[in-house]
């Protein structure tokens, strides 16, 4: 079976953020994220962290994503 770039590179994507995020393709063609949280503590909302997150494209929600754990990064749990 052969996979396009497109699916490579998705497959990777989901290969990084694996333990943290659940990322998937819209039928209408939207890139979505979803933490794998529970829920984000008061502290993490007033970073702006996102319980789930879209682009209209891949390299788009890739930037969201680590935007994401750059502000996570420095926020208590």
């Amino acid at each position: 079976m052969r996979f396009s770039a497109e699916e490579a590179d998705w497959e990777r994507m989901r290969g990084q953020y694996a333990r943290a995020w659940s990322i998937w393709r819209s039928d209408a063609g939207r890139w979505y994220a979803t933490r794998l949280t529970r829920a984000l503590s008061r502290a993490q909302l007033d970073a702006d962290l996102a319980m789930t997150v879209y682009a209209d494209g891949m390299e788009e929600l890739r930037e969201l994503l680590a935007e994401q754990e750059r502000r996570a990064s420095g926020v208590p749990s």
